[in-house]
């Protein structure tokens, strides 16, 4: 992003100006043009993000907390890797990009199923290939339940489990000696599941819950080791907001409204999803924490297991009769 423009002014005192005044992710490119009476210059202003020559990865990213991450990076100047299973909801996460000003030239799209060590290879084999390195991965992808609700818990857990947690532990394994050269980071997707009490009864939740319980683990394990290579990991573990999926946790065939009823009210009108902020999330204001954990400038963050719930993880009935 950039603009050009003649300003009749002196040199010195743009050159001061800019150099002192304006923002840090600005860059100012001076040509003097000869006049009698003062320096007049072209500025060209171009905006520099926080991510500007960075690759991003964000497996997941054609919709929800995914698509609205990758939204974030590419914003900031990041060429981006966009990754999902869906066709439409792919050109649907294409076309925001878009939108956005994002050229095709800092796009790769990729589709596959993630419990397919083959589609695990493409992810970080072709972004290699496109873009020449990694600088960010983001495992944010993740199933709730196989799809068409399996009867057989075992096949439920499997597949819960490639999906969540070995494609996980294995697109680290690969993406490692290329985070290596450009000292990168990772930032996991994982849940309150992990650790909170179960929000429904059976096994599909704690198939979930278990996969992210693993996430975590593997985190604070294998963090010491990665970081001997210079390459820093940490969890994001958000609680409850607008996501795919959040809806199909709540049923394959819910509609959009009966999903937000089941969100909000149970059958005795209370909230189901309890919350200090008393609403569910947006999934841009997850945004800003995926930023700041993936910016080079927070060095010192490592290891960290990071809970945003609005509160639904600390909450508890109110003491309405105690005077405090």
């Amino acid at each position: 992003m950039s603009s050009i423009g003649l300003i009749d002014v002196p040199q010195d005192y743009l050159q001061k100006l800019f150099q002192t005044e304006m923002p840090w992710h600005f860059q100012f490119v001076f040509n003097v043009v000869s006049s009698p009476q003062s320096s007049c210059c072209a500025v060209c202003i171009v905006v520099m993000g926080r991510f500007t020559d960075k690759v991003v990865i964000v497996t997941g990213s054609s919709a929800g907390i995914g698509k609205a991450v990758i939204l974030g990076f590419a914003k900031e100047g990041a060429s981006v890797v966009l990754h999902g299973t869906n066709t439409e909801r792919l050109a649907e996460a294409e076309k925001a990009l878009h939108a956005a000003g994002i050229p095709d030239s800092r796009i790769l799209k990729i589709q596959g199923y993630l419990n397919e060590d083959t589609v695990q290879d493409r992810v970080i084999n072709e972004t290699v290939a496109r873009f020449g390195k990694i600088d960010v991965l983001v495992n944010n992808a993740g199933v709730y339940k196989k799809p068409g609700r399996s009867q057989n818990l075992t096949e439920n857990y499997d597949y819960v489990f490639a999906v969540n947690v070995r494609a996980v532990f294995r697109l680290v394994e690969l993406a490692t000696p290329h985070l290596e050269k450009t000292k990168g980071n990772i930032v996991n997707v994982s849940s309150i599941a992990s650790f909170s009490k179960p929000f429904e009864s059976g096994t599909d939740n704690g198939a979930y819950g278990m996969s992210k319980a693993a996430i975590d683990r593997f985190t604070q394990n294998i963090n010491q080791s990665l970081m001997k290579k210079g390459i820093r990991i940490n969890n994001i573990n958000p609680g409850p907001f607008e996501s795919n999926i959040l809806n199909r946790s709540l049923g394959d065939n819910a509609t959009k409204e009966q999903t937000a009823a089941a969100i909000k009210f149970d059958s005795n009108g209370l909230l189901s999803f309890v919350t200090s902020a008393k609403r569910i999330g947006d999934v841009e204001e997850l945004v800003p924490a995926f930023l700041l954990l993936a910016d080079e400038k927070s060095s010192f963050i490592t290891g960290s297991i990071w809970v945003i719930d609005g509160g639904m993880s600390t909450w508890a009935p109110e003491a309405t009769d105690l005077n405090l």
